[in-house]
């Protein structure tokens, strides 16, 4: 989902009746990965806003439903997406994966994750008792092994790349199998001691099959149509709901369904949004394929900018009682990824795009390849 820009990011050929398909789109680019890119991070935003802010005492009840039946799409998605690119880097020699893709992660993750966790600790939502300097310190010197903040995200790409890289010689249908069992057994209810080592053990399944499972992915986008897409949706509602409301989500590979029936009804809602034409106050695809183009500054702010919010209401006693208060979500939603698109539009032209990639030297880019960072750049393929 962070991606390099520079050059065409949806690689191959187009193929016939594709662009009739999935709608409008650039050369040599697919919509529809981007709209469920801007997908997968504003249900991520808003999950987040709403804990938070139900955490702070306010009535969410709404939201947070919304949000738990959700969850079994959001990160699916978002990981299925991000394994369809991924492919380039299974065949360059670990020197350049280093350098061009695990570089950008460990650089993104050391600078923002200090900064996420000294936010939770001024504005006191560090979520550890007692919490003080030396807690911050501690958790910081072992948070390369142990991530505490929703950086785990980029610590769990990271990872993702590092495992594909090493199975690559494996044959796909035995890495998907033995990758199901794993994220079957985690998705049943698996808590470790940092949140990074459960993502990566819940969600590897859906990064390797965009990884190997790419073209069915994208056989099955060109055929969406509005039917197509609601049974997609139903299917995966039906399944998670039977799940959740059986008491079943405990029980190893049941909860998996409902995350595998959550990619495609997730790309079926984003092939229809891509097909969106802006008109008027209507932006193209909803707006979402211009933001997963630009999502990288929004995750990484995204926490902080709805912490201080929160910390600003609770301090200056301001109260919003229910049901008013379940718009807060909502509001603290459009505050944070209004921020973090308009830091990361202002980054590369105040001379800080080193705050969303590692500069061009250290990285060794020789191809042209930018990281993300730059709204006005054009992303490239991963």
């Amino acid at each position: 989902m962070f991606t390099p820009s520079g050059s065409p990011r949806h690689a191959g050929a187009p193929k016939p009746g594709r662009d009739a398909a999935v709608g409008p789109r650039t050369p040599g680019r697919l919509a529809w990965p981007d709209a469920a890119r801007g997908l997968a991070i504003g249900l991520v935003v808003l999950y987040h806003a709403t804990n938070w802010t139900w955490s702070t005492g306010y009535e969410v009840s709404v939201l947070r439903e919304v949000n738990e039946t959700l969850r079994s799409l959001r990160m699916p998605l978002f990981f299925a997406v991000a394994g369809m690119f991924a492919g380039k880097w299974m065949t360059v020699p670990w020197s350049r994966l280093a350098r061009g893709k695990l570089l950008f992660f460990a650089w993104v993750f050391v600078l923002w994750e200090p900064i996420s966790l000294v936010v939770r600790l001024l504005t006191g939502y560090y979520q550890v008792a007692d919490a003080d300097w030396g807690t911050l310190g501690h958790d910081l010197a072992w948070s390369l092994l142990v991530p505490r903040s929703e950086l785990w995200f980029v610590w769990t790409l990271a990872a993702f790349f590092v495992i594909a890289r090493a199975l690559r010689r494996i044959p796909a249908p035995v890495q998907l199998v033995l990758a199901a069992c794993v994220s079957g057994w985690a998705l049943a209810g698996w808590e470790p001691e940092s949140i990074a080592w459960r993502g990566t053990a819940q969600f590897v399944l859906f990064f390797l099959g965009g990884l190997h499972l790419r073209p069915l992915l994208e056989r099955f986008a060109r055929r969406v149509t509005w039917l197509w897409a609601v049974g997609a949706v139903v299917v995966w509602l039906g399944i998670q709901m039977a799940v959740r409301e059986l008491g079943l989500a405990g029980v190893p590979g049941l909860y998996l369904l409902a995350n595998i029936a959550g990619v495609p009804a997730g790309v079926a809602v984003s092939v229809l949004a891509s097909r969106v034409p802006g008109v008027g106050y209507l932006p193209r695809s909803l707006g979402l394929q211009w933001l997963g183009a630009r999502t990288l500054p929004v995750f990484v702010t995204h926490t902080s900018v709805v912490l201080g919010l929160l910390c600003l209401l609770y301090r200056n006693a301001v109260w919003i009682p229910a049901p008013q208060s379940q718009w807060l979500p909502v509001i603290l939603w459009v505050a944070a990824i209004t921020v973090g698109l308009g830091l990361g539009a202002l980054a590369p032209r105040i001379g800080a795009r080193w705050l969303f990639a590692p500069p061009r030297g250290l990285s060794g880019s020789t191809d042209g390849v930018r990281h993300p960072g730059n709204a006005a750049s054009k992303p490239g393929e991963r």
